[in-house]
């Protein structure tokens, strides 16, 4: 009787904004996820994520899943390099202990930065690599994942999402996992890769509209037709400051001269548009203005994508309650802030005290501020929400111990850390429900558009400060490649 086959699954994802100054340590993953083995597996088929995608198609097709380690953190500064060091010993153990198995889907996000290695994704694979052999490995990736040499050496397959926001993350583990069993059942699989030198920011493009959605569309076009097995264009995480860093296509095909063909075109496609990507940005002060008039739809929403933490920034931008201050502005407004001393402050006075609170501007370097003024401790928190958006819709957030204090109209919820920040749970949860306010603070790119357009009154990108600005020439480079767009025309 043949043997049922056997994947081991694993997971080691966080997105590395290398202009954020707070390592991440092994705190920050156990907040989000670390689990393994069997009970892994069971809460895993309870989530709409890549690691579940490819539990399904596994199954699917009569093959069992090795459930391994799964470690998952919200994106932020580089990782502490003894977290990646516990991911690759959980998986040797595995690999030791599992008995026969057949191959390896890893669900990594692929702009992964440790203390040491600028190349922490590829690291791992030529770690896994070693443990397993020739087995075949096919990897997961976020869509804006820096696809090195060393990934592309120490790996079989590579899909990444489609989307952005994402909305396809169970789908392309299953993608994926598809894959792996094509290259195990001996079919025809060949993989190109085209790469440019390009760095735009994310809150400038969407898989929805624009130019971008026109390169998905082509890459769908090409695989419903048949030309392609699966593709994914990756316009890379641009606040990595390492030498080397690139936006990439990546085709499958049943031959390498048409996979090669349609990663050029794609690529191509990806590249000559580049100054659309560019986001409308606008001041401060000319966001408020619209606010302030009386005929503008209500909320406003104000994206703060330079201290979004979903891209990597740090989250204590304290510039909107600042400068509302500074002008006397009678506007309602609604924000957060990262600040653990405050957070700590609201606990120790109470429900309904006020007292003088110094808020944020505690981490990013040259941040303005911090916001100061007397508050009033409106509610307290655990910081254990849900979220509504179809990106993360039931997955779990949690901002640590959390506190919404009231300065005057202003309702700032501080937090210890934060997830979800484009989903408007994280408000909604809290008791800052969007609709009631004039102006809303939302510190992401472009995640936050799906939940918040349905009922958005007007929505503004500000040139902001933060480690996720949109503006990267306002950064001090010292380590990308020279020839390097924008900054190099």
């Amino acid at each position: 009787k043949e043997r049922k086959r056997r994947i081991l699954v694993c997971e080691f994802q966080q997105e590395t904004d290398t202009f954020n100054p707070i390592v991440m340590g092994y705190d920050s993953f156990l907040r989000n996820e670390h689990i393994e083995g069997v009970e892994a597996y069971k809460e895993i088929k309870t989530l709409p994520i890549a690691v579940h995608g490819m539990f399904d198609a596994i199954e699917e097709v009569g093959a069992e899943v090795v459930p391994t380690i799964f470690l998952y953190a919200d994106a932020g500064g580089r990782v502490d390099d003894a977290v990646m060091e516990l991911a690759l010993d959980r998986i040797q153990y595995y690999v030791e202990n599992a008995g026969e198995f057949d191959g390896v889907c890893a669900a990594l996000h692929g702009a992964t930065c440790t203390v040491k290695e600028d190349d922490a994704c590829g690291v791992f694979l030529k770690r896994l690599r070693a443990m397993v052999g020739d087995k075949p490995i096919a990897v997961c990736f976020d869509l804006h994942a820096n696809v090195t040499k060393q990934v592309l050496e120490y790996s079989d397959v590579i899909c990444g999402y489609q989307t952005y926001p994402h909305v396809d993350i169970y789908e392309t583990g299953y993608r994926t996992a598809k894959m792996c069993l094509r290259l195990l059942d001996k079919q025809p699989l060949c993989q190109g890769v085209a790469n440019v030198p390009m760095l735009v920011p994310p809150s400038g493009y969407s898989s929805t509209y624009g130019p971008f959605k026109e390169v998905i569309d082509t890459g769908h076009r090409l695989a419903k037709e048949g030309k392609l097995l699966d593709y994914s264009v990756f316009p890379v995480q641009p606040w990595l400051d390492i030498s080397e860093i690139s936006s990439v296509a990546v085709t499958i095909a049943e031959d390498t001269e048409t996979a090669q063909k349609y990663a050029d075109m794609l690529v191509e496609m990806l590249y000559r548009r580049r100054d659309e990507y560019m986001p409308e940005m606008m001041s401060l002060d000319d966001v408020i203005d619209l606010a302030e008039k009386t005929d503008t739809p209500k909320p406003v929403i104000l994206a703060d994508a330079a201290d979004s933490p979903g891209a990597g920034a740090v989250g204590d931008s304290p510039i909107v309650a600042m400068r509302l201050a500074e002008r006397g502005s009678e506007l309602r407004a609604g924000m957060f802030v990262i600040d653990p001393a405050a957070v700590k402050k609201a606990f120790e006075i109470g429900v309904g005290k006020t007292a003088e609170f110094s808020v944020g501007a505690g981490y990013t370097l040259g941040m303005p501020g911090p916001f100061k003024g007397v508050g009033r401790v409106r509610s307290l928190h655990d910081g254990v929400f849900h979220a509504e958006g179809a990106m993360n819709r039931g997955v779990p957030g949690n901002m640590g111990m959390s506190a919404v204090i009231s300065f005057g109209t202003i309702d700032i919820l501080v937090s210890e850390t934060c997830n979800h920040t484009g989903d408007p749970q994280m408000y909604r949860h809290f008791g800052i429900e969007p609709t009631m306010y004039d102006l809303i603070v939302v510190k992401a790119n472009t995640s936050f558009r799906e939940p918040y357009s349905a009922f958005a009154g007007t929505i503004c990108y500000a040139d902001t400060p933060g480690a996720g600005a949109s503006n990267l020439k306002q950064f001090k480079w010292k380590n990308i490649p020279k020839g390097m767009y924008p900054f190099d025309k």
